[in-house]
C-alpha cells in the first residue's frame, strides 16, 4: 500500500446556492406565488456570494458544472461558470433539487432555466419527460433522504470516474445527507448537524477502491466560506 499510487476517480466540489429570497424572508412580502414559495430566486447579496464563489474557484478547471433545476441553484452555478474557461455548459440535474416538495409541484421548465443560462442542458441520462424537481414522498422521513443522497452519489460516481473535477450546486438539506452518507450514517442522522452557509463549499475526493492509504473517500474541507469572509458577505 505504501508504494501504491492513489488513483483519483472524482474530485467533487459541492456548493450550496447563494442567499435566496426565501432565506432572506421574502423581503417581508406575505402574498406569495407557488413558484416564490418553492423556487425563490437569489437576492442581490446571493448573487454577490455566487460571484465571489466563482472567483474563489476560478483556478479549479471544472470538467463539468452541475446544478439542481431550481432557479437559485441555476443562478449560482451560472455565476461560477463565468470564471471557467474549460466549460461553459451547465448540466441540470433534477435529482439534486431541494427536499420535501408538495407532490404536485413540478418545478420550472428548461425554457425558463435557459432564460437564466442559455447554455443549460439536461445532465446526461436524464429523462426529458421527467419532472424538473425530484419528488419523493419518502423525502419526509430519514429513509427517503438517505435514499436520495445515495442515488445522487451513485449518479455522480457512475458518470465521473476518470479523475474529473466536478462542481455540484445544490441545497443545504441534501448536502447534509450526502455528507452524512459518506461519513457512514445510513439509517438515521448522527447526534450532530452541519450548518452549510450560502455558497459554502465542500470538497470531497473519491479514489479507486484500495489505492489510497488514507481511504477511498477523503474530505479536504466542509463548508469553506473564506470567499465570503473576505468580502463581508457572511
Amino acid at each position: 500500500m505504501e508504494n501504491q499510487t492513489p488513483v483519483k476517480e472524482l474530485e467533487l466540489y459541492i456548493i450550496r446556492h447563494g442567499q435566496s429570497m426565501g432565506n432572506a424572508g421574502y423581503g417581508g412580502k406575505t402574498e406569495l406565488t407557488e413558484k416564490e414559495i418553492h423556487d425563490p430566486v437569489l437576492t442581490e447579496k446571493g448573487i454577490m456570494q455566487a460571484d465571489n464563489a466563482g472567483r474563489y474557484l476560478r483556478e479549479v478547471e471544472f470538467d463539468a458544472v452541475i446544478s439542481s433545476a431550481m432557479l437559485r441553484a441555476v443562478q449560482t452555478a451560472t455565476e461560477i461558470l463565468k470564471y471557467q474557461t474549460k466549460t461553459a455548459t451547465l448540466n441540470v440535474l433534477p435529482l439534486a433539487c431541494e427536499m420535501m416538495f408538495a407532490p404536485d409541484y413540478k418545478g420550472v421548465t428548461m425554457d425558463e432555466i435557459r432564460t437564466v443560462n442559455p447554455n443549460a442542458v439536461l445532465a446526461p441520462d436524464v429523462d426529458p419527460d421527467s419532472p424538473m424537481v425530484y419528488s419523493n414522498l419518502k423525502d419526509n422521513d430519514e429513509a427517503g433522504t438517505y435514499e436520495r443522497a445515495n442515488k445522487l452519489l451513485e449518479y455522480l460516481r457512475e458518470h465521473f470516474k476518470s479523475g474529473e473535477k466536478v462542481a455540484l450546486v445544490s441545497h443545504a438539506a441534501l448536502i447534509t445527507y450526502i455528507v452524512f452518507t459518506l461519513m457512514g450514517y445510513s439509517q438515521k442522522a448522527p447526534c450532530f448537524d452541519i450548518d452549510f452557509d450560502n455558497t459554502g463549499i465542500t470538497k470531497i475526493t473519491f479514489y479507486k477502491a484500495g489505492t489510497n492509504k488514507y481511504g477511498d473517500t477523503v474530505f479536504s474541507f466542509i463548508n469553506d466560506t473564506a470567499h465570503l469572509k473576505e468580502n463581508g458577505l457572511i
